[in-house]
């Protein structure tokens, strides 16, 4: 990541600001390419860069932020590899032959690898090589594009035209090396080992024996926080939601690789939008993300803060995000069978059903739930799909309460008939004539094929008794109906009630 620095302090600078510098103590600590086109160099005075290019964005160097954004790095890339080590200030390494086959062999990790980087706007070089080192300089050199490699022969033919520059080791005898005509890593090998070793440190060596993969490497791999918490500065204000969704997805993707690292899943997040201080500073807007089931994956927290976001309204200018997770839950095994099992195909229902609600209202999106009433109008009742809905809902879906809750625990639901039902239920049931002691609907005389089926219940309550014989008609279309006559009444009168489909 040779330009971490610029992307710790300018997020998105090759098409935001891609003339830029970062100072320190006034003088260049890191420029852009087209910075450097002008003619910036490290350690230019502020003077000479002013002179240079008037124009320039300049900050001053910030420490803090960049190791905060190498630890946010760190964390989202522990999604693939719980070994991931800092080889020097601004590289990190991954060991990942373990993880080879879960993110379908090299090609798919490196996508994966590099939709991460893209998504925390990260400029990296990435190199993939049996060894650590050897992976390194791949990624550092610019002779070729070509820096995956998985056998060790290839590596050895990939790495001997890269000039010994390449070695940080071998800075402080670069004009040695050149006198003698030494430039590549090939000539370097070739050289006596012991007149090397006597001429040289023995970390230039140890770097060229650790590049081709003849010796062992060894790293103190990185550890995760106990608890998780971020907070993103934005480099500019933020004045509509929908804008919140690519800046929440730099604190979720490091989520995600923290929750690896505890094999643990979440099913609530808390995004904190923080505003401007001063005399009329707001309280930061609380923003909860809760899905169904716990999840672990980014895409699974994303798409429904999309579309929560989309009904969100902001009162003033956001400057800062903070995410906080709630209490995380063990993470559930997952089959890994030909085809879905249950379980996961329950796990996609209830992702549709997070989306349904973020987008419609937790009282929008309902589901049926079997009462313990025979009578079928009341045999089923509506409730949200997820949870309780929420306050100054509308009233389709009540809260149920305590006494309630503890009813319907101790109710069993009736035994159901097993005649068949129809596909649609009028909310009503309607009147209809008859004609010679037969039914009538649409004037079409309707012919009784099955039936009855006597329903009487509610006998407790007098003005819920209700006593029915129900019946399948059909008319001279062979459009089926479920119509039923009332009992006990002087004049009988019959009812359509459902519709087949």
């Amino acid at each position: 990541m040779p330009t971490h620095s610029l992307d710790a302090i300018f997020p998105h600078w090759p098409t935001d600001t891609p003339l830029a510098a970062i100072l320190l103590r006034e003088k260049v600590y890191a420029s852009t390419p087209a910075a450097q086109a002008l003619g910036l160099q490290t350690g230019m005075r502020l003077s000479t860069v002013l002179a240079l290019a008037p124009g320039i964005a300049l900050r001053d160097a910030d420490p803090g932020a960049e190791c905060q954004y190498l630890q946010q790095i760190a964390l989202s890339l522990l999604q693939y590899t719980p070994c991931l080590a800092f080889f020097d200030a601004h590289t990190l390494v991954l060991e990942v032959s373990a993880s080879l086959r879960l993110f379908q062999g090299p090609r798919g990790l490196w996508r994966r690898l590099t939709g991460t980087l893209n998504t925390l706007s990260v400029q990296a070089r990435m190199g993939m090589a049996p060894s650590a080192c050897g992976a390194t300089l791949l990624a550092w050199q610019t002779q070729s594009r070509q820096r995956r490699v998985l056998q060790a022969s290839s590596l050895r033919r990939r790495l001997d035209p890269l000039a010994v520059s390449l070695l940080p080791a071998s800075k402080a005898y670069t004009q040695w090396l050149q006198g003698i005509g030494c430039r590549s890593l090939a000539q370097l090998r070739q050289l006596p080992r012991k007149g090397l070793q006597q001429r040289s440190e023995p970390a230039l060596v140890h770097g060229l024996d650790a590049a081709y993969g003849t010796i062992d490497e060894y790293f103190q791999w990185f550890e995760a926080p106990t608890h998780f918490g971020l907070r993103h500065e934005l480099s500019h204000h933020i004045e509509h939601a929908q804008a919140v969704h690519h800046a929440a997805a730099r604190l979720i993707e490091p989520l995600c690789g923290w929750l690896q690292t505890k094999h643990a899943a979440v099913s609530t997040l808390c995004f904190k939008l923080h505003h401007e201080k001063g005399r009329h500073a707001q309280a930061p807007t609380e923003l909860i993300l809760k899905l169904s089931q716990a999840a672990w994956q980014p895409d699974d927290f994303l798409t429904v803060l999309g579309e929560q976001l989309r009904t969100l309204t902001l009162n003033a200018p956001v400057i800062a995000i903070e995410l906080n997770a709630a209490t995380i839950e063990p993470r559930p095994g997952l089959s890994q069978s030909l085809f879905l099992e249950p379980a996961q195909w329950a796990s996609h229902e209830r992702h549709l059903l997070d989306l349904l609600c973020a987008r419609l209202g937790t009282a929008c999106v309902l589901h049926a739930q079997p009462n313990a009433d025979y009578r079928p109008e009341q045999a089923n009742r509506w409730v949200p799909a997820l949870g309780s809905p929420s306050p100054g809902a509308s009233g389709r879906a009540k809260r149920a309460t305590p006494g309630q809750a503890r009813l319907a625990t101790r109710c069993t639901l009736p035994n159901m008939p097993s005649q068949t039902r129809p596909f649609w239920l009028l909310s009503a049931p309607l009147a209809l004539q008859t004609h010679n002691n037969r039914p009538i609907y649409q004037g079409a005389s309707l012919r009784l094929i099955q039936g009855p089926e006597r329903i009487e219940t509610g006998w407790w309550s007098q003005s819920a008794h209700e006593a029915r014989d129900y019946f399948i008609a059909q008319d001279p279309g062979y459009a089926r109906y479920w119509i039923y006559r009332e009992r006990e009444v002087l004049q009988a009168h019959w009812f359509l009630h459902g519709l087949f489909a």
